[in-house]
This record gives structure tokens, C-alpha cells and sequence, in this order.
């Protein structure tokens, strides 16, 4: 179909391909979080809204943010498992996607910045268990920690290190999902998919209207995660039209005031993140990296550090003094730890032994 996803990413090409805006969007996600968080760490933003809350209604900016970053890496990590060989290289490309990032920001966190700001003696804050467990429990994320010994224990909102981690075991853990379902072929039977991540939706859609069960972080994102694999697998038959945008925004408008109201909008954010992503041409300068990920890794820690030091600061000083330094953390990042860790990988993926467990692309995707 002409202006369809399909359309549109065979001029990209690709999944990953430089000519979308793709890196664009998750670098402004990932700076909205700031935005959203500077509300909740800023010890005068007690009371004070972000403009989501305040003016849409829908959720606070961090969780569309989120959101829109679990969207993303659906759509890209379906492509990967397409394009990918074996089952093997599926899972050490995603692998080294999250993990190196990962380790650096949590051993730099525990063994660079927790001693040189905690209160505790440096006998105490090395030898608690919390500091070493703080390192293995994150970078392994088997558990989340929030809390290292001594730090941040004046700040007002929390003493947690990195708010942000919690979604990573979350997107690990789709990760896996799709590297099961694709060895398994699950994804050979689309519409049959198509039926179950459409189950999924009006279950989570129904438990949060008539709130017999909670609507829950995990299952909201996992649904967006879901749906960014869906708008891939059918990619070639959704269409990319202005128009569409203006009436999911239109539907979405109408039902404020009722329950309907988070699902318009969420289906309206998905819809409009593909049709940014791939019709405007937006500027992409030549110096625009993949900071999103560093970003999203040491925004709060920096915002944490700002409000230690600089308690005065209000949500919007905090967030203009907090993107800049941890755009600047975030290079390096990526610079020295993520690229590397990827130009790594495509190393690896030459040889023999990732070559195994081969399986075939995902039929009736393309």
C-alpha cells in the first residue's frame, strides 16, 4: 500500500534506517522524563502540575514519554527479530543494546557518586551490604534497588538513586517474549496475533474502567510495547495520512471527561508517533547522536544531585539546569560505552558460532 508504514521504511531502509525520525523522538522522550520528574524531585514543586497533567489530562509526561518509548522499541525490535539469523544474534543484539549502559550508570552511581556524597563514614557506606548489592541487583536486573546508604537521604521527594530503572526489567522481559514467540513461529499466524494483543488491550482496557483490577505500570507498557510489534508486523497495511491524526485527536478530545478517554488518547499517541516518525521531514542534523538511552539513565540521578545541592530550585529551573548536564553524561555514555559495546556486537555477529539455532524470518510480515 503507497504512504504505508511499509511504504515509508522501505524509503528508510529499514527498521533502523537513518532517514526516519525515530532518534529524534526517543531523544525528546527521554527529555520529557526530565521534564516530568523535575515536578516530583524539586523541593518547590509540591503542587505544581507539568503540562500534560495540567492541560490534557491524560497522564503526567514521564509516563507518555514511556509510553512512546516502549511503542518504539516494539516496532524496532520486531524488525530485529525479522532481520535477524538465528535466534542467538537476536538476543546478544538486544542484549548489548541494554546491558552496557546499564553497568556503567550503576557502578558510576554506587562506586563514584554514592561515596563521594553520602553521609555515612566511607567505612560504613563501603562496607554495607546495600552498596553491593545495589551494583548486582541493578545491573542483573533481577531486583530493582532504590537505595544506597547514606544518599540522597535529605531529598525531599525520595532517596531513591534511579527512579528511572523500573522499566527496564520490563523491557527486558519483552525482549525475551519476542525471542520465545519467534522461535516458536508464533508470529507465522498474524491475524491469530493480532487476536491476542487485541484480548489483551480490552482486558486492560476493561480491569481499569471498572477497576477490579488495577491498571498496572508493567501491563500498559507491555500493551504499548505490543502494539509498536503490531504496527510492524502490519506495517504494510496501515496507512500514514494527516488526516487520521486529526481524527483519532478529535475522537480523543471527545471523550475527555469519560473512562474512554485514556484509550482515545493512546491510540491517537500511537498512531501520531509513526506518522512523525516516518511523513514530516524533521531535522535530523548530522551531529545528532543516540543519546536517548544515557538520557533516560542519568537524568534522575542528576536531577537527585541538583535538588541535594540546589534545593531551592524549582521544577522548571531544575529541569533547564538538569538537560543539558545530563545530555552531556549522556554522550560520553555513548561515546565511549554504547557505540562501542554495538560496533562490538557487529564483530561478533560475524562469527561461525552465532550462526546457530537458525530459524526462519517472521512470515507475513513484509
Amino acid at each position: 500500500m503507497r504512504y504505508s508504514i511499509g511504504h515509508y521504511l522501505e524509503i528508510a531502509g529499514g527498521a533502523e534506517g537513518r532517514k526516519d525520525n525515530f532518534l529524534l523522538i526517543r531523544l525528546v522522550a527521554a527529555t520529557l522524563v526530565i521534564y516530568g520528574h523535575g515536578f516530583a524531585l524539586a523541593a518547590l514543586g509540591s503542587g505544581q502540575r507539568d503540562f500534560f497533567t495540567q492541560y490534557i489530562g491524560y497522564r503526567y509526561s514521564g509516563d507518555v514519554a514511556v509510553a512512546v518509548f516502549f511503542l518504539i522499541s516494539g516496532f524496532l525490535v520486531a524488525g530485529s527479530l525479522e532481520r535477524s539469523k538465528s535466534i542467538v544474534r537476536f538476543a546478544l543484539a538486544r542484549a548489548m543494546r541494554l546491558f552496557p549502559g546499564l553497568w556503567v550508570c550503576v557502578l558510576v552511581c554506587a562506586l563514584v557518586m554514592g561515596p563521594l556524597i553520602t553521609v555515612q563514614s566511607q567505612a560504613d557506606y563501603w562496607s554495607s551490604p546495600l552498596t553491593w548489592t545495589y551494583v548486582w541487583s541493578n545491573a542483573s536486573l533481577a531486583e530493582i534497588q532504590w537505595l544506597l546508604p547514606g544518599v540522597f537521604e535529605g531529598n525531599r521527594y525520595s532517596p531513591a538513586v534511579n527512579g528511572s530503572l523500573w522499566t527496564l526489567p520490563i523491557e527486558g522481559s519483552m525482549y525475551l517474549y519476542m525471542g520465545v514467540l519467534g522461535l516458536l513461529g508464533i508470529f507465522s499466524w498474524r491475524w491469530l496475533t493480532t487476536a491476542l494483543i487485541a484480548g489483551f488491550a480490552i482486558w486492560t482496557y476493561q480491569s481499569a474502567q471498572l477497576q477490579s483490577v488495577p491498571l498496572q505500570e508493567a501491563a500498559r507498557l507491555t500493551l504499548f510495547f505490543a502494539c509498536g510489534a503490531l504496527f510492524y508486523i502490519h506495517k504494510a497495511r496501515i496507512p500514514l495520512h494527516m488526516s487520521i491524526v486529526a481524527v483519532l485527536t478529535v475522537v480523543a478530545w471527545a471523550c475527555r471527561h469519560t473512562v474512554h478517554y485514556e484509550l482515545a488518547c493512546s491510540a491517537a499517541l500511537m498512531y501520531f508517533v509513526f506518522w512523525l516518525a516516518y511523513v514530516p521531514r524533521l531535522p535530523s542534523p548530522r551531529w545528532l547522536l543516540d543519546i536517548s538511552y544515557g538520557t533516560y539513565l542519568y537524568g534522575w540521578p542528576i536531577q537527585q544531585l541538583i535538588a541535594k545541592f540546589y534545593p531551592a530550585a524549582t521544577p522548571l529551573q531544575m529541569t533547564a539546569i538538569a538537560i543539558p548536564l545530563t545530555w552531556v553524561v549522556a554522550l560520553v555514555s555513548w561515546k565511549l560505552v554504547e557505540e562501542p559495546a554495538l560496533a562490538l556486537f557487529k564483530t561478533w555477529s560475524k562469527k561461525e558460532f552465532l550462526l546457530g539455532f537458525r530459524r526462519n524470518s517472521i512470515p507475513g510480515v513484509s
